[in-house]
């Protein structure tokens, strides 16, 4: 089968776009919420440290939907169970001079609001807003 010149470069063209850039920015925004990062927020739930903002949070849910909720959160709709909480590790995107380990325990930052995004009940890429409280 012989395929022409333009029939390539259209489906170069279709298979581009589904790359580019811009659609990662079409994601759906899944859930928001606001949280208090606090240092217990820093500790996994078997004791050990933490050295990560993206395990912070996650196990900022796992403190708010498992373990009672210990900053008096509200829960969120979508990180309810720990599949969905493993979703969180490696998509983050923060001020990495605002939103570090040692400001987290040290309590310099708390509230933040986070923005989970995705489609199909998958999180593609989680915010992390440093907000006013």
């Amino acid at each position: 089968m012989l395929i022409s010149k333009n029939a390539i470069a259209s489906i170069i063209l279709v298979a581009g776009i589904g790359l580019s850039p811009m659609s990662a920015l079409a994601d759906d925004l899944i859930v928001e919420y606001y949280a208090t990062l606090s240092p217990q927020d820093t500790y996994n739930s078997r004791g050990a440290p933490l050295n990560d903002v993206c395990a912070i949070v996650q196990q900022d849910r796992a403190n708010v939907h498992k373990f009672g909720n210990p900053d008096g959160e509200q829960p969120d709709h979508f990180f309810n169970s720990v599949e969905r909480r493993a979703m969180i590790a490696g998509n983050c995107e923060y001020n990495r001079g605002h939103h570090t380990v040692d400001r987290i325990r040290s309590q310099f930052i708390g509230f933040v609001l986070v923005r989970a995004y995705g489609s199909g009940g998958s999180v593609t890429r989680v915010q992390i807003l440093e907000a006013a409280g």
